[in-house]
Protein backbone atom coordinates (compact mmCIF):
# COMPACT_ATOMS: atom_id res chain seq x y z
CA UNK A 1 0.00 0.00 0.00
CA UNK A 2 1.34 3.38 -1.17
CA UNK A 3 0.32 6.18 1.46
CA UNK A 4 1.60 9.62 1.27
CA UNK A 5 3.85 12.12 3.41
CA UNK A 6 3.88 16.03 3.07
CA UNK A 7 7.03 18.12 3.69
CA UNK A 8 8.60 21.42 2.70
CA UNK A 9 11.17 21.89 0.02
CA UNK A 10 14.43 22.78 2.73
CA UNK A 11 13.08 19.23 4.59
CA UNK A 12 12.82 17.31 1.26
CA UNK A 13 16.44 18.56 0.84
CA UNK A 14 17.82 17.26 3.92
CA UNK A 15 15.97 13.70 3.14
CA UNK A 16 17.73 12.91 0.27
CA UNK A 17 21.42 14.39 2.09
CA UNK A 18 20.66 12.49 5.08
CA UNK A 19 18.71 9.28 3.31
CA UNK A 20 15.47 9.47 5.53
CA UNK A 21 12.46 11.70 6.14
CA UNK A 22 13.06 14.04 9.49
CA UNK A 23 10.04 14.39 11.90
CA UNK A 24 8.13 17.38 12.07
CA UNK A 25 7.08 18.50 15.79
CA UNK A 26 3.91 16.88 15.59
CA UNK A 27 5.24 13.52 14.66
CA UNK A 28 7.44 14.44 17.52
CA UNK A 29 4.57 15.19 20.35
CA UNK A 30 2.55 12.01 18.96
CA UNK A 31 5.80 9.42 19.31
CA UNK A 32 5.38 8.16 15.43
CA UNK A 33 5.18 9.34 11.95
CA UNK A 34 2.07 11.00 9.89
CA UNK A 35 1.14 10.05 6.35
CA UNK A 36 -2.02 10.64 4.20
CA UNK A 37 -4.13 8.91 1.91
CA UNK A 38 -3.67 10.28 -1.63
CA UNK A 39 -7.57 11.89 -1.47
CA UNK A 40 -6.23 13.97 1.73
CA UNK A 41 -3.25 15.68 0.57
CA UNK A 42 -4.91 18.85 -0.77
CA UNK A 43 -6.84 19.32 2.28
CA UNK A 44 -3.49 18.77 4.94
CA UNK A 45 -1.70 20.45 2.67
CA UNK A 46 -3.93 23.37 2.36
CA UNK A 47 -4.40 23.48 6.57
CA UNK A 48 -0.67 22.95 7.46
CA UNK A 49 2.07 24.20 5.06
CA UNK A 50 2.44 27.71 3.07
CA UNK A 51 3.37 28.08 -0.55
CA UNK A 52 6.48 29.68 0.96
CA UNK A 53 7.54 26.53 2.17
CA UNK A 54 7.21 24.89 -1.42
CA UNK A 55 5.87 21.20 -0.02
CA UNK A 56 6.75 18.05 -1.20
CA UNK A 57 4.82 15.10 -1.25
CA UNK A 58 6.66 11.90 -1.22
CA UNK A 59 5.03 8.46 -2.01
CA UNK A 60 5.89 5.94 0.78
CA UNK A 61 5.58 2.24 -0.25
CA UNK A 62 4.25 0.75 3.12
CA UNK A 63 4.73 -3.20 2.33
CA UNK A 64 7.31 -3.84 4.06
CA UNK A 65 6.19 -1.50 7.23
CA UNK A 66 2.40 -3.21 7.73
CA UNK A 67 3.10 -4.53 11.13
CA UNK A 68 4.21 -0.52 12.03
CA UNK A 69 1.52 1.02 10.08
CA UNK A 70 -2.17 2.22 12.35
CA UNK A 71 -4.69 4.17 11.55
CA UNK A 72 -6.23 7.34 13.29
CA UNK A 73 -10.26 7.94 12.85
CA UNK A 74 -11.30 11.39 11.74
CA UNK A 75 -11.96 13.96 14.09
CA UNK A 76 -13.64 17.64 14.44
CA UNK A 77 -10.01 18.88 14.43
CA UNK A 78 -8.64 16.51 11.37
CA UNK A 79 -11.91 14.84 9.34
CA UNK A 80 -9.85 12.67 7.94
CA UNK A 81 -8.80 9.19 8.67
CA UNK A 82 -4.99 9.37 8.80
CA UNK A 83 -2.65 6.71 8.58
CA UNK A 84 0.55 6.71 11.01
CA UNK A 85 3.87 4.63 11.35
CA UNK A 86 5.45 3.96 14.64
CA UNK A 87 9.13 4.00 13.52
CA UNK A 88 11.59 6.41 14.20
CA UNK A 89 11.77 8.02 10.88
CA UNK A 90 10.76 7.13 7.02
CA UNK A 91 14.29 5.64 5.18
CA UNK A 92 14.15 7.49 1.55
CA UNK A 93 14.26 3.48 0.30
CA UNK A 94 10.74 3.31 0.95
CA UNK A 95 9.98 6.31 -0.72
CA UNK A 96 9.16 5.69 -4.37
CA UNK A 97 8.07 8.94 -6.08
CA UNK A 98 7.61 12.53 -5.41
CA UNK A 99 6.26 15.88 -6.75
CA UNK A 100 5.67 19.77 -5.69
CA UNK A 101 2.42 20.66 -4.38
CA UNK A 102 1.88 23.79 -6.39
CA UNK A 103 -0.10 27.02 -5.00
CA UNK A 104 -3.10 27.91 -7.38
CA UNK A 105 -4.05 31.96 -7.00
CA UNK A 106 -7.54 30.94 -8.69
CA UNK A 107 -8.79 28.97 -5.91
CA UNK A 108 -7.27 30.86 -3.09
CA UNK A 109 -4.06 29.82 -3.08
CA UNK A 110 -4.74 26.09 -2.84
CA UNK A 111 -2.91 23.51 -3.36
CA UNK A 112 -2.86 21.42 -6.67
CA UNK A 113 -0.92 18.16 -7.07
CA UNK A 114 2.19 18.69 -9.28
CA UNK A 115 3.57 16.14 -11.92
CA UNK A 116 5.26 12.71 -9.89
CA UNK A 117 8.51 12.20 -10.74
CA UNK A 118 10.59 8.62 -9.80
CA UNK A 119 13.14 8.79 -7.60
Amino acid sequence: MNLYRIISEEEWIKTKADGKVPRCNSDKRAGHVHLNKFGDLKLVASKYFTKEEKPVVVEVDTTELEGKLFWELATKEKPWEQPYLRVENINLMYIQRFCYLISNPKRNNDFEIGEFFDL
